[in-house]
Parts: C-alpha cells; structure tokens; sequence
C-alpha cells in the first residue's frame, strides 16, 4: 500500500516537473507571443512561476532556469544572460542581511521581536496587520527591498520564538508564511507615497520630471499618491484579516512577553554596535536628498546607501566582541549559522528574470497588446492603464514595469484632450498600478527576500492576485472620480 502511494507521489512529482519546460515549448509555439525571443522570455517566465507555485522543485534551483535554457538555445548571449543575475543593490540586500544575521546572533532580533509581540501579543492576525502596517508606513520613505531587509529577519526572529525555526517550518505554516507576506506586501504597497518609496517611483518621478522639463517637489508627489496608497492599504489588510491561519495564537500573553524581554536585561555591546550601524545607514539612505548636492564626486561614493550596507558589514567582520573573546561582531560562523543562503538565489533570479523579459522584448509584446484599448473612452483607458500596468509589474518587476509602461503611456497620451501635458493624469494613474505587486517572488525584491526566509510561494501567487485585484479596482475607482467624474485639476494638471 505504501510503495503504491509513494509511486503515486512520485509520478504526480514528475509531472509537475514536466509541466515547466512543457509551458515553455507551448509558448515557443504560440506566434501571439511575438517573435521566437520574446517566446523564450515568456516560457521561461511561465516554467518558472509554475515551479515556484508547484514547489515541485527546490525554489533555488528554479532560479538557475533562465540559465539552463540559453545553454540548449541562445535565445540570449549566455553572457548576458549571467550578467543579469548580476545588480547594484545586490551588495544593499546582501549587506543588510548579514547585519541582521548578527542581530540574531547576539540577540538583538529577539529583542526587537518580544518588543513587537508585548505590543500585538501572540494572536496571528493582530501580528500580520501589525507586521504589514509597519512595513506600509515604513515603505513610503524607504525602499521596498530595504523595509524587507530591516523586519523580515525581526519577523523570523518572532516566528523562532514560536517554534518555526526552518525556512520549511514556515513554508508549511499559513501562520508563519501569512507573517512574511505580511511584511513583503507591507514593503510593496506603499513604493508610490513618495519617490523615495522604491525603484519603480524613481523611475516614474525621473520620467515625469523628463516630460515636464523640470522636477516636481516631492510634496507634490507626495500630496497626489498618499491617498490612493492609503485607501490600498485599507484594502489590501481587509484581505489579509481572511488568509486564514491554521492557528490563531502563537501562545504568551502581552505580560508573559514582558517578562521574557526583563531576562535580557540592558542592550549588550554587541547588540549595540550591530543595531546603530544598521541605523545609521538607513538614516544616510533617507536623508541622501538632502545631502546629495553637496556631496558630488568619486570621494563622497561611500555615502550612497549600497555602499553603505557593504562597508558596514565589512567594518563588523573586524569589529571585537566585548562578552567572547577571539570572536567579531560579525564573524563567518555568524554568516554560515543565521545568513539566509536561498535569498543569495532568490534575489538574483528576480533581477535577472526581469532583466531577461525586456531583453528578449517580451516586455515590449505585452506593450503592443494593450495599445488598441487607449483610445476607447477616459474610463476604459483608466482601466487599461492600470490592469495593464499591474499584470506588467506583477510578472517582471515593479521598476521594470515603471520603465516599459511610464514611456508608453506618455508617447500615447501626451495629446490627451488636447492639453500641453496630457499625459501627467495618466502618468499617476500608471505609476500607481505598478507599485500593486504581490503574487510572483520576482516582482518586488521585497517578495523576494520573504520567499527567501521560507514565505509559501504558492500562497503568496492564489492571495497575491487576489491582493493585486483589489488595489487596481481601488485604483481605477479612485481615478475614475478623480479625473471623469470631477475632472480635478489636482491630477490632471502639472504640478506647479
């Protein structure tokens, strides 16, 4: 009886195995996708999010599919191809890793998460709104890649507290796997409250800035996206109050908490150090606008945030530790321990996934087929642009769709009505749709560093689209209003 299960399991395997390079011949023969390369782009994205949502492989080999296609078809130079894996903030995400992974080794991780649960106590829900919320706020200052690298590793640290001490522990938990995409989603709704939100708000704040002929006042920005991110906020943690957990507490009371974090006693030295070097750097990475004039040129290059989070890890691996003598703050037994080795994948195959979908002009594809649906009515281009614009940034990347679908919309709109700039209302309607990415581990780096700490992937797709359709139908609801109902200058016209 049991070798016929086992048999059974086996051959259901092999056939989920199957199904991602048999996605990929399909779409290779399906001309609507364009010419042969951006076949290539679309079927390795399709074998990809099958194998990620099926789990019928391990999620980091998965990563190396971009890889193992080229070498049997050069839809890419093989060359290229590895060079995508390849990306600036790559050194950000690794860097402010390996800090947190001193932050658990001397205990500051669990200091910061008793804080947490003495606030939320141990009820699920009550800790994934608190996680996602906290994330949210956090996201329209910060990056979303960079609000990911501060909680999710304070959000594992809980999560050990309550027994999910493997990235298979929390996969297989919807408690613990709720708590990370918590924190993802957190890290991506709010990119479009300021420009300095995440990668895909530089890029729309540049691009306007480029249209208009001069740059728009991050107030201005800001006084425009904060309520359409605040109402996607409200939306998207309704959502998450149904994603239901398999259990509803962790166990401890508030006071119960309170006493676990008395038996730390005071910040050590160690804690200290590994904490204000993180600070510091985040404090440099928020306030770069207001230094950056000043600081121009090669010798000022160390200030830049990704440089920041590779010198201070680099500093912590000779810093001495007061309490054990011989041993760094940060030292490699710390790395191998506490450094979570999937997202040295998973971030790499995010970036070079949606490197690889503009490369072969799958992007571009997916542009043309939108185009006939823009001069239909006011309300069905609000509908367009932003369904459109989503599905985009929910397959490659949020910033990438900033690149592809911000050029586009003001190439196509800039008549509008006739005005001078009658792309800008189009331009917010765009930009917000993109920063809506929940459901593919590459669309954000902030999925990614989640699914690296072990967040169910396949969860994270089924409830992300359903998060994903939500925040669009917000969108198109609220610019509807805003443009053919009232017709408001506010959005319609240049800021000032």
């Amino acid at each position: 009886m049991n070798d016929a299960i086992e048999s059974s399991a086996s051959k259901h395997r092999l056939l989920l195995i199957l199904g991602g390079p048999a996605l990929l011949l399909i779409t290779i023969c399906l001309p609507c996708f364009g010419p042969v390369n951006a076949r290539f782009g679309f079927g390795i994205l399709f074998w990809m999010v099958w194998w990620w949502v099926t789990t019928a492989v391990d999620i980091k080999l998965t990563c190396l599919v971009p890889i193992f296609v080229v070498c049997v078809y050069s839809y890419m130079p093989l060359a290229k191809v590895l060079e995508a894996y390849v990306h600036k903030e790559a050194a950000l995400i690794f860097g402010a890793t390996a800090i947190t992974a001193a932050w658990v080794r001397w205990g500051f991780a669990k200091r910061l998460a008793l804080n947490f649960l003495r606030c939320v106590s141990g009820n699920v829900r009550a800790q994934t709104s608190g996680w996602f919320i906290l994330c949210g706020v956090t996201s329209f200052v910060v990056g979303n890649t960079t609000v990911a690298a501060m909680f999710a590793p304070v959000a594992v640290a809980s999560l050990l507290y309550a027994g999910y001490a493997t990235n298979e522990d929390r996969w297989n938990s919807r408690a613990a796997s709720n708590i990370l995409i918590a924190v993802a989603w957190g890290a991506s709704v709010g990119g479009m409250a300021t420009p300095l939100g995440g990668g895909q708000s530089v890029v729309t704040w540049g691009l306007l800035n480029k249209y208009l002929g001069h740059n728009i006042y991050f107030t201005d920005w800001t006084l425009r996206m904060l309520p359409i991110s605040i109402l996607v906020v409200l939306g998207v943690g309704v959502l998450m109050y149904f994603m239901k957990p398999e259990r509803e507490n962790f166990g401890g009371s508030k006071e119960f908490y309170r006493q676990e974090l008395a038996k730390l006693g005071p910040m050590t030295y160690e804690e200290k150090v590994s904490f204000y070097g993180f600070v510091l750097a985040i404090l440099l990475a928020v306030f770069q606008p207001v230094y950056a004039p000043y600081t121009k040129g090669p010798e000022w290059a160390w200030l830049k945030p990704t440089q920041l989070f590779c010198i201070i890890p680099l500093l912590l691996l000779f810093w001495p530790s007061r309490t054990v003598k011989g041993e760094a703050i940060l030292s490699p037994q710390t790395l191998r321990d506490y450094f979570p080795v999937t997202i040295l994948f998973m971030w790499p195959a995010a970036v070079a996934l949606s490197k690889i979908l503009g490369a072969t002009g799958a992007s571009a594809v997916f542009g043309q087929w939108i185009q006939p649906f823009m001069g239909i009515s006011d309300t069905v281009s609000i509908a367009a642009w932003s369904i459109s614009g989503n599905i985009l940034s929910q397959v490659t990347s949020d910033t990438a769709a900033a690149g592809i679908m911000v050029p586009l919309a003001i190439e196509s709109m800039s008549h509008w009505n006739g005005l001078q700039y009658g792309a800008v209302p189009w331009v917010w309607v765009t930009g917000a749709a993109i920063s809506w990415s929940y459901a593919v581990a590459s669309a954000t780096g902030a999925q990614g560093i989640a699914a690296g700490y072990g967040a169910n992937l396949r969860t994270m797709f089924v409830w992300g689209l359903l998060a994903a359709a939500i925040s669009v139908a917000i969108t198109i609801a609220y610019f509807w209003l805003a443009i053919v109902v009232f017709g408001s200058d506010f959005y319609i016209m240049p800021p000032a």
